[in-house]
């Protein structure tokens, strides 16, 4: 292994990134194998043991899912804030600053902790880079180990860890949790996780550990079938949406002008009425519920003591960035990140019951790999003008791939904006104040509509 005192460690934030940046970064790549030899736990185990095995003894929930899994930890780490526990949660993607990903009380990790973490990573990341390439870790390999190490010398009391990708592979799965969670399961990443919603459940149920109580929203029955024989063979308890936790109500409602929902959510032990969740959309209710009945089984573990009214406070405080998010007023501004085909379908669905407008002028840009045809055709027909644009991420499709796509599937003609800020623009100039811009894609297109708009 080279010596530490060969290389004087890095002083700057930018050198730190960089070197960062020089590991492979899948979230960029067009197309790749996912398999064991791309996506190897044995390398994030050799790299979390060369400083220590952070993650061990670590009290943790770990997420996964298709979609609301950013949600749901963002709402279980503010409730442990709440109740006055140290809480890290680590996250992805980020919208504008990389540092989002690792949070401690919501805070994100200092410039200066960043260039500190990666400094006792970097010999060993470094040795691999000179001597066998191949085994070297990864962007979000090193990233995770940076939250673990971050979180561990923090002493924090516990951690709320999201899913990457899938489960089985993903570089935060050596943790051994006191809940595991899958929210739902649809159609994302097919050519990576495969074409069958029982093949993606199979990948996000390697997260399931020996023992360890599993909280699920998975509704449809070939991912269901995958998750219930995971729980059997690994013994693990299985506390399923819609028999042992319940939405039992959700209805729009505002407080001191902020949209949100008034919920009553029952467990299999208690009921929380009275939950005000400053979002919209029934699948937040849903993510609601995960999140108490991950808090029930860590309850359970004799942890933690939460009471209802610090829980009220808690989800009454919640920040979801670009969930929905209502960013501007006359005309309404909305930011968003849907980019599957349930997220799109949750979008419509919560445009249509919780706002009123006049005309909605959509903004759009995708990652080229996600199944484009079927995401637009769940929302372009209710939109008077659509503007295609992209981000700046390598795997961005084009707006004249997206406009003909629009052409085909609906015989809508679409305006283009070659990045972010022209499309914002282009929206501006055309809508009164009775409309809604709805800006939406992925989330690299939510991060830099962020900072067009000085968010």
């Amino acid at each position: 292994m080279g010596n530490r005192k060969n290389e004087p460690d890095f002083q700057s934030y930018e050198e730190a990134l960089a070197f960062l940046y020089k590991a492979i970064d899948y979230e960029k790549l067009i197309s790749y194998q996912y398999n064991a030899s791309t996506f190897s736990l044995d390398r994030m185990e050799k790299l979390l043991a060369y400083v220590g095995n952070p993650q061990k003894g670590l009290p943790c929930i770990h997420i996964t899912g298709t979609k609301g899994k950013g949600s749901t930890a963002i709402m279980i780490s503010t409730i442990l804030e709440h109740a006055g526990l140290m809480t890290g949660l680590f996250t992805s993607p980020h919208l504008v600053d990389l540092r989002e990903r690792i949070q401690i009380y919501h805070q994100n990790i200092s410039e200066h902790e960043f260039v500190s973490v990666i400094n006792e990573l970097r010999p060993y990341i470094q040795h691999l880079r000179e001597t066998e390439p191949s085994a070297s870790p990864t962007f979000f390999e090193i990233l995770t180990a940076a939250g673990m190490l971050h979180f561990k010398r923090n002493q924090i009391e516990t951690a709320v860890f999201e899913v990457g990708l899938g489960g089985r592979l993903d570089s935060t799965n050596v943790v051994l949790p006191q809940a595991s969670i899958i929210t739902n399961i649809g159609f994302d990443h097919t050519a990576i996780l495969g074409n069958t919603l029982s093949e993606i459940a199979y990948e996000k149920a390697g997260i399931i550990k020996q023992g360890v109580p599993v909280i699920s929203g998975v509704e449809d029955a070939d991912s269901l079938s995958v998750v219930e024989k995971t729980c059997r063979e690994k013994d693990a308890p299985l506390y399923l949406l819609g028999r042992d936790l319940w939405v039992e109500e959700a209805q729009g409602s505002d407080r001191n002008g902020t949209r949100g929902m008034i919920c009553k959510i029952k467990t299999w032990r208690q009921t929380y009425d009275n939950i005000f969740l400053p979002l919209v959309g029934f699948h937040q209710a849903k993510n609601c519920a995960l999140a108490l009945g991950a808090l029930e089984v860590v309850r359970e573990c004799g942890s933690i003591c939460i009471s209802h009214e610090v829980i009220r406070e808690a989800f009454a405080a919640l920040y979801c960035p670009a969930r929905i998010e209502v960013v501007a007023k006359n005309p309404f501004i909305l930011l968003d990140f849907a980019h599957t085909v349930d997220s799109m379908r949750f979008l419509k669905k919560a445009l249509m019951e919780n706002f009123k407008f006049n005309k909605l002028i959509l903004i759009l840009g995708f990652s080229q790999d996600k199944d484009l045809d079927n995401i637009l055709k769940e929302i372009v027909a209710e939109a008077d003008t659509i503007i295609m644009t992209r981000s700046k991420n390598p795997r961005a499709a084009t707006p004249e791939d997206l406009c003909q796509r629009i052409e085909k599937l609906c015989g809508k003609r679409s305006e283009k904006a070659g990045n972010v800020q022209d499309a914002i623009a282009a929206a501006k100039q055309i809508a009164s104040q009775e409309d809604l811009i709805c800006i939406t894609g992925s989330a690299y297109v939510a991060g830099e509509a962020r900072q067009v708009l000085d968010l």
